[in-house]
C-alpha cells in the first residue's frame, strides 16, 4: 500500500517516466512540484521566526518584569461615566495618588473598573519612576505571538502556492479543451466519411 502511495505521488509530482505525459502535463507538474517544496521552505522559515519571536518574546517579559512595578493607587474622585476598552471590558477614568517605586509622590487620571468610589485603592502599573505603564507582557501572549509567525508564514505561502497551482491547472485545462477542439473540427470529417 504504501508503495503505491508513492507511486501515486511521484505521479502526481511527474517524477515519473511516462512518455504519454504532455508538455503542459509536464509544465503542470513542476509548478506542483516547486509548490510543495515552498511549502516544506515556509514550514522551516516559519519555525525559524516562530522561535526567533518566542526568543524576543521571553526577552520582553524580562525586561518588563524588571522595569514595570505594581503599586496601590487611591481614587480621589468617582469613576467617570466607563466606556468599552480595546478589550471589550468597561473601563471608566479617576483621578487617582500614588507612590512611585523611586518613592515620589504621583497624581494623574488612571483607567479603573466602574462601580469605584473615591478612597477606593487600586492596584495599577508603573514604570521606575511611577508613570503609568502598561501591564508587563505575559507567557500567553508571548506563546501567541510565536504560535500567530510561526503558522502564519506556512498558511499564507501554501495559500498562495495553491492558488498558483489551481491558475496553472484551469490555463491548462482550457488550453487542452482548444486543442481537443481544432483537432477535432480536422478528424471529425474524416471520421464521418469512414463511419458510414
Amino acid at each position: 500500500m504504501s508503495q503505491n502511495l508513492f507511486a501515486r505521488l511521484a505521479r502526481w509530482l511527474g517524477l515519473d517516466r511516462n512518455p504519454l505525459r504532455r508538455r503542459c502535463d509536464r509544465v503542470e507538474a513542476v509548478v506542483r512540484l516547486a509548490a510543495v517544496l515552498g511549502v516544506v521552505v515556509a514550514i522551516v522559515f516559519g519555525v525559524m521566526l516562530g522561535i526567533r519571536e518566542y526568543g524576543n518574546g521571553l526577552r520582553t517579559e524580562a525586561q518588563q518584569a524588571r522595569d514595570r512595578h505594581q503599586v496601590v493607587a487611591t481614587l480621589s474622585g468617582d469613576v467617570t461615566a466607563p466606556r468599552l476598552s480595546v478589550a471589550g471590558a468597561a473601563l471608566g477614568h479617576a483621578q487617582a495618588a500614588w507612590v512611585a517605586p523611586d518613592g515620589t509622590a504621583r497624581a494623574g487620571v488612571i483607567e479603573v473598573s466602574p462601580g469605584r468610589r473615591a478612597g477606593e485603592t487600586v492596584r495599577i502599573w508603573t514604570d521606575g519612576t511611577g508613570v503609568i505603564a502598561p501591564r508587563p507582557q505575559d507567557r500567553e501572549t508571548t506563546v501567541v505571538a510565536a504560535l500567530t509567525v510561526g503558522t502564519g508564514v506556512p498558511l499564507a505561502a501554501a495559500a498562495v502556492l495553491a492558488l498558483l497551482v489551481t491558475c496553472t491547472r484551469l490555463v491548462n485545462q482550457r488550453r487542452a479543451r482548444r486543442v481537443w477542439e481544432a483537432q477535432w473540427t480536422v478528424v471529425e470529417p474524416m471520421w464521418r466519411i469512414n463511419g458510414r
